[in-house]
């Protein structure tokens, strides 16, 4: 979707990019907290006789968190490199709501390509353990 070239699109443009983005953030808290709870259980039912243990899903664990946090940043440093940076946010304050309104562009773009690996492994490990 290309951006809209007047304020007033723009501003409405970053709010519903700022819903978005809380609402990733959101499903992410959730998905984790049942990713953990199922995990929990495996380990759980796995005390009394350790052949039960899913090894195989524990193994997971670091491997996919590197990964995910890796394209995270790699998504980051894309949004970052791609926009001019605001170097005084005081000033931009103060003197232009358009350069405050860069800024929260370029943060809010920046937060979505970080969060949004973290976001789809979370929700896809909550899926693939609740089958």
């Amino acid at each position: 979707m290309t951006s809209p070239t007047n304020p007033f699109g723009r501003l409405t443009a970053v709010a519903f990019d700022t819903w978005r983005l809380s609402l990733q953030v959101t499903e992410t808290m959730v998905a984790s907290q049942a990713v953990i709870g199922a995990r929990m259980r495996m380990l759980g039912a796995g005390m009394g006789d350790s052949r039960k243990i899913p090894f195989a899903e524990f193994g997971r664990l670091i491997p996919e968190k590197t990964s995910a946090f890796g394209k995270a940043n790699a998504g980051a440093s894309r949004a970052l490199a791609g926009k001019h940076a605001v170097t005084d946010l005081k000033a931009a304050l103060i003197d232009d709501g358009m350069t405050m309104l860069d800024w929260w562009e370029r943060s809010l773009s920046v937060a979505s390509a970080w969060w949004l690996p973290i976001h789809a492994q979370a929700t896809a490990n909550a899926r693939r353990l609740s089958a």
